[in-house]
């Protein structure tokens, strides 16, 4: 198992960080893998869910399990399955898993992301090494700075 990390601080408080990070509809807002989500099914842990985007320039669909769910703390969902252009995709990992961790701090928040993974084979665990955990590095930065716009352009709006 490989796990990939990557912390801010955002200037807000958790409260307000909570409803992005944790609602379905707003996951596009920063988490760059997804253009949409959809909710299949239930809330909170067990809730299921359909994240829809773009990989290596494909339609992919990822469906998503929320195995953890702590209000302001914690929210953690688990990819079920993942398809390109409708098309079960290859097998790179065996188990992913997305956290958001939420820790007040000052007048803000830190936010850590993780990403779990379990290579699919020696294969897989060579490639994560060499340069998949540096791209995987890359999209969690990217996550971190999108959201902290998006909760940046809430506060100058007023929501």
């Amino acid at each position: 198992m490989r796990v990939i990390t990557r912390t801010a601080q955002v200037p807000a408080p958790a409260e307000s960080v909570w409803p992005v990070v944790s609602s379905a509809e707003r996951l596009p807002d920063w988490y760059s893998p997804a253009d949409r989500v959809d909710v299949v099914k239930g809330q909170g842990k067990g809730q299921l869910r359909l994240a829809h985007g773009r990989h290596d320039g494909r339609r992919q669909e990822v469906d998503q399990e929320v195995v953890e769910h702590e209000p302001h703390k914690v929210i953690a969902w688990r990819q079920v399955a993942v398809r390109h252009d409708g098309e079960p995709a290859i097998v790179r990992a065996t188990d992913v898993l997305f956290r958001v961790r939420l820790e007040p701090e000052g007048e803000g928040t830190r936010v850590r992301l993780e990403s779990q993974l379990t290579p699919a084979g020696i294969g897989r665990a060579i490639a994560l090494h060499l340069v998949g955990a540096a791209a995987i590095g890359r999209e969690l930065d990217e996550c971190l700075v999108r959201l902290t716009r998006s909760l940046e352009l809430e506060r100058e709006h007023g929501r």
